[in-house]
């Protein structure tokens, strides 16, 4: 069974969104622009994921999800622990369930699950086992967490359209200038380079994943980053192509940027990277810039950090014909 890492980025977001601020499913909606149905099919897909294989009927699955998930009103909550304190297959789900939501739960914990002690030792033991078998995975890759990130191609396709064409930038006036337009439904572009996106000092996070994409224009990036600090009313990111910080070309800054509600930075760009992506640059950055240099000609602090491969004759998307520039970028608001 996978954990929380393994899950697709718009499923974990929607996790940690409920469980670390408290949020509800309306509120997500809000947040999100998705109808509330939406952000909870998404937290019991989640759920039922992290969860070991029941005979429990969907019903029952989704009643438990929203009892751990702190969604259900005080009689409702009343029925569940009911019904659980008389089902030992529905206790052992649950117990599995929120050993894995309990490092993103808030301060208030998760709801208790009703059990006696010889259940509730076996329930532990079975949790350290497992975190223990997992962490031996982890260990033998150092990109564990990249080389996830870079499997969910449809995942990353899922989160950007969720959050670019919901409009979750910062609220705070921010206008994307990546050219971000959210991939028509049945034209997913091929995925023909990967740039995997890694703190430079090295380290387990932020972590990010940026795909390279032929599409009918040309060559485009979509990119999903996690674990970067929200932005604030004098910080802001941006993506950069890099050689040193006296040449390097700033393409833009995305518009979905992580906040405290909206904890992912997102972006697409279906407008033609500039010939020298692949000529004249060796990495691709993300950067943490000062909202008050707006004409910054050189990079700020890097935050990640990830080499641009060379693709192959004939492996990708066509570039811009040479002299051809790419879009001017727009300033950040305010």
């Amino acid at each position: 069974m996978p954990g929380i890492e393994q899950l697709p980025p718009d499923q974990r977001a929607v996790l940690q969104l409920l469980l670390k601020q408290g949020r509800s499913y309306d509120d997500l909606s809000s947040v999100l622009r998705l109808d509330a149905g939406s952000v909870r099919d998404r937290a019991h897909l989640a759920l039922e994921t992290l969860g070991p294989d029941t005979d429990l009927s969907d019903d029952r699955l989704d009643e438990v999800a929203d009892y751990l998930l702190g969604q259900q009103p005080a009689s409702a909550r009343a029925q569940t622990r009911e019904f659980l304190a008389g089902s030992a297959s529905g206790r052992a789900w649950a117990r599995v369930v929120a050993g894995e939501l309990r490092p993103l739960a808030s301060e208030g914990g998760l709801p208790e699950i009703p059990a006696d002690g010889e259940e509730v030792e076996e329930a532990f033991d079975a949790l350290e086992a497992r975190r223990e078998r997992r962490q031996d995975v982890e260990r033998s890759s150092k990109l564990g967490g990249i080389l996830l990130l870079a499997g969910l191609g449809l995942a990353l396709a899922v989160v950007i359209a969720l959050l670019v064409s919901g409009g979750g930038g910062d609220g705070d006036g921010e206008e994307g200038d990546t050219g971000q337009t959210p991939p028509a439904q049945g034209q997913e572009p091929q995925v023909v380079g990967q740039i995997n996106l890694e703190p430079p000092e090295g380290g387990e996070s932020p972590l990010g994943a940026a795909q390279l994409l032929a599409a009918d224009q040309g060559l485009a990036l979509r990119i999903v980053a996690e674990g970067l600090e929200p932005i604030t009313e004098e910080r802001v990111y941006a993506l950069w192509l890099y050689n040193s910080d006296d040449d390097a070309e700033r393409l833009g800054f995305p518009e979905v940027q992580p906040t405290e509600e909206q904890p992912l930075l997102a972006a697409e760009t279906n407008e033609p990277l500039p010939v020298a992506a692949l000529t004249e640059f060796d990495s691709l950055i993300i950067t943490a810039e000062s909202r008050s240099e707006e004409t910054a000609s050189s990079p700020g602090e890097i935050v990640l950090r990830g080499p641009i491969p060379r693709l192959p004759p004939g492996g990708g998307g066509q570039p811009p014909a040479e002299g051809e520039q790419a879009p001017p970028a727009q300033e950040p608001g305010g």
